[in-house]
């Protein structure tokens, strides 16, 4: 099989071959990864878009590169949209096969789970480091958590620590949001009043 080339022997036996377009969506970030995949030819980019469909690039997955490789394991969203760079052919395999695969039995299956959560969680700390300035910082942080509510609990000296600010500089960065209607913070939560102009930040 093709995919033995590549070293993962019969991993992908039972997977289904998938031909994309260029610039066709293959996932998006609302979806609960069900499946792992490869990237048989062509190359496939991870996204995140906002609203404003402006695309932010994550990462590029070339021939013999897997992806969902770890969250395949929680079955959480996946991190941005899997969009087709130009013409390619991917192969998933489901999430019950790659545990049989593994020989998975429950106590394998959470700790590969828990190493899934820590790599996500260090994925999102590399992005919003490689920002530049604080306003940067929080912008992303929000717009990643918020996803579908504009409603956010927010502890600050958390949240400072998280983006690698200091607690003083976050929360003056937070008052100035707020006072150019960005935001509005309200008893423990943050309300975000307009993802438009705050996606721009980025």
């Amino acid at each position: 099989m093709e995919t033995e080339r590549h070293g993962y022997g019969d991993l992908f036996k039972h997977g289904e071959q998938i031909d994309l377009q260029k610039g066709e969506i293959f996932h998006r970030s609302d979806e609960n990864c069900q499946a792992m995949g490869m990237v048989l030819s062509g190359e496939v980019r991870l996204s995140r878009v906002l609203s404003s469909g402006k695309e932010i690039f994550l990462k590029d997955f070339r021939v013999g590169d897997l992806f969902a490789e770890i969250i395949v394991f929680t079955a959480e969203q996946y991190p941005g949209w899997l969009i087709a760079s130009e013409p390619s052919r991917v192969i998933e395999v489901k999430q019950s096969h790659v545990l049989n695969y593994f020989g998975a039995n429950d106590i394998l299956t959470s700790y590969l789970a828990g190493i899934s959560k820590k790599m996500a969680h260090l994925s999102r700390t590399i992005e919003v480091l490689s920002l530049k300035t604080v306003k940067q910082k929080i912008a992303f942080s929000l717009l990643y958590e918020n996803m579908k509510n504009n409603r956010i609990r927010i502890n600050v000296s958390r949240f400072a620590a998280d983006i690698n600010s200091s607690r003083e500089a976050v929360s003056r960065e937070l008052t100035l949001m707020e006072s150019e209607g960005l935001l509005k913070r309200d008893r423990g939560f943050l309300i975000i009043r307009d993802e438009k102009r705050l996606e721009s930040i980025i």
